[in-house]
């Protein structure tokens, strides 16, 4: 096991495609955790999440982690208050279900006192189901011992945690309000803006710092950005601002959504969208990713504002242009369908600086107010 990295026991739903199973591994490797062992499963019914012999062998293979405190069960699914418990009892490991994981990537890469309290919102919001399962186990004295101090603790607890999620909203709503302000300064100072938005790990920050000149921190894991960061650029002398955004994920849970909601909001008010995927990917991943990433904007309420999609890592797929081609005509046609607003699929690679000067010809001349182009 590399240092730094905590144990963790998986537990992975049949039936994932090939990329969604790398998008686990991915997010279970972005979050420091080293998987000592896998459990693979089918869910029982909509209620019930593990058959009683899947419970059982999930026990026996925690046996290991037992006593370690950084370890976790990482359960790749939505998991309810009653499952929670029912594992806990029964494997006496802690546990985590995606979303919560998907949080412990954010808390990694939070700098800003903004990120921390989004974070810290969505884990509250997620936890309070299961510290209500909790009050309710402890009355009716069906608590393991070792989940908490008692019922009146459990239920004081769960009276904080209402109050601190009050608190954090008022917060994040006065930061928001900053936000719109300084949005306003830049509008009024003649910058429109540019949301470079996508699905994570297609790189948005590397395009951002390409069209910026910037060298902000990228990488192949995941959520490297969680608060948004905002340049001024030219584009064929246009000068706007853009705004890298936090990435995108299937199935983002609501608890996300809503507190990162100022973060993703500058998605809602740009001008222009840069959406960046990743070309290199095969047909299933790119049509499912892009159908994510459309979803999700569609959730914010984006509609109808003209999108440019840079296909990335073009230099990945190989010399035959010909299979790129096809790419970027599958992309158009898929995004186009969903989203009419789209103005051009063009292929980029952040790595070598290919097609960078098409792609900012094309978003000047949308920002100059033209559908065809005059570089």
């Amino acid at each position: 096991m590399s240092q730094g990295l905590r144990r963790a026991l998986l537990l992975l739903p049949r039936g994932l495609t090939g990329w969604e199973l790398r998008e686990a591994y991915a997010l279970v490797e972005s979050a420091s955790f080293s998987v000592v062992d896998i459990v693979r499963y089918r869910r029982v019914s909509a209620s019930r999440l593990l058959s009683e012999a899947k419970l059982e062998e999930v026990a026996r293979k925690a046996e290991a982690l037992r006593g370690d405190e950084d370890a976790r069960i990482i359960v790749y699914d939505e998991l309810r208050p009653r499952e929670y418990f029912r594992i806990v009892k029964r494997a006496r490991v802690e546990t985590i279900d995606r979303t919560l994981l998907i949080l412990e990537i954010f808390a990694l890469h939070a700098g800003s006192r903004e990120a921390k309290y989004q974070i810290e919102l969505a884990r509250l919001k997620h936890r309070l189901p299961l510290i209500r399962e909790a009050v309710r186990l402890a009355k009716m004295r069906e608590l393991p011992g070792f989940l908490g101090p008692g019922g009146y603790a459990i239920d004081k607890y769960y009276k904080y945690m209402v109050s601190r999620i009050a608190r954090i909203r008022r917060e994040l709503e006065r930061l928001r309000e900053r936000k719109h302000v300084e949005r306003l300064k830049r509008r009024s100072a003649g910058l429109p803006h540019v949301a470079i938005v996508g699905y994570a790990s297609a790189g948005k920050t590397s395009i951002f710092n390409r069209l910026t000149g910037l060298s902000k921190p990228a990488g192949s894991e995941y959520f490297t950005t969680i608060s948004p960061k905002v340049r001024a650029a030219s584009l064929m002398g246009v000068r706007a601002a853009l705004v890298d955004t936090v990435g995108f994920i299937s199935r983002i849970p609501p608890e996300i959504i809503e507190a990162f909601y100022s973060t993703l909001e500058e998605a809602v008010s740009a001008d222009i969208l840069l959406y960046v995927l990743d070309i290199s990917e095969d047909d299933a991943a790119l049509a499912e990713k892009l159908s994510e990433g459309l979803d999700t904007l569609r959730r914010l309420g984006v509609v109808g504002t003209p999108m440019v999609i840079a296909a990335n890592k073009s230099d990945l797929v190989g010399a035959e242009d010909a299979e790129l081609a096809r790419r970027v005509r599958l992309v158009e046609a898929m995004a186009s369908s969903v989203y009419p607003a789209v103005r051009g699929v063009i292929p980029v690679s952040a790595v070598t600086g290919s097609g960078l000067e098409e792609l900012k010809c094309r978003i000047a001349t949308l920002l100059r107010g033209m559908d065809a182009y005059t570089c």
